[in-house]
This record gives structure tokens, C-alpha cells and sequence, in this order.
């Protein structure tokens, strides 16, 4: 699903011109990378957990010429899905 098939669906769903949802979808994407930015923990009910991580600084190696590096620490986000979210992929049928 693409950004505009969001706004469209949801617009299509709440009522709302695809111009106001998508000013809302903007905030609330804005607000999520500020508070994640802040290593603040985001929950949305029934959906699931957003965080951030930190990964720490590890040596690797490059296996065709042997050679050492230092991979320096990063933050990385992370999603957890909720029970909901959990149960209702695992009833999928493909």
C-alpha cells in the first residue's frame, strides 16, 4: 500500500478530504520521529510498541580479504507488534 493509497482509504473511510488526512498523517508521522528522536517509547493500542535501540560498536570482518572493522554504535527503531496485531496475522490463509 502506498502513501496515497492510505490517504485515499482512509478518507474514504472517515469522510475527510485526502487533503485533510493527509495533514494529519504528516503530524502524526512528524510527532512519531520527534519522540522516537528523544528515545521516548510510542504505543498505539491494539497495534503495537515503537521504540528506538541501541546497537553498540562491534568489530567485523570481511571474509574474502580478512580485514578487520569497527562498526560504530548506531540507533535503530523498532516496532512490536501487539497480541491483536500478532493474532490476526497468524490467522491469515495464503
Amino acid at each position: 500500500m502506498t502513501h496515497k493509497d492510505l490517504v485515499a482509504d482512509l478518507a474514504n473511510r472517515l469522510g475527510w478530504t485526502q487533503t485533510k488526512v493527509s495533514d494529519i498523517l504528516e503530524t502524526f508521522v512528524s510527532v512519531m520521529n520527534e519522540k522516537l528522536s528523544e528515545e521516548a517509547q510510542i504505543s498505539v493500542h491494539n497495534f503495537g510498541v515503537f521504540e528506538t535501540k541501541k546497537k553498540a560498536e562491534r568489530i567485523t570482518i570481511n571474509p574474502q580479504t580478512q580485514e578487520r572493522y569497527l562498526v560504530p554504535p548506531k540507533v535503530v527503531a523498532n516496532f512490536r507488534p501487539s497480541a491483536n496485531v500478532k493474532e490476526h496475522l497468524k490467522n491469515l490463509r495464503f
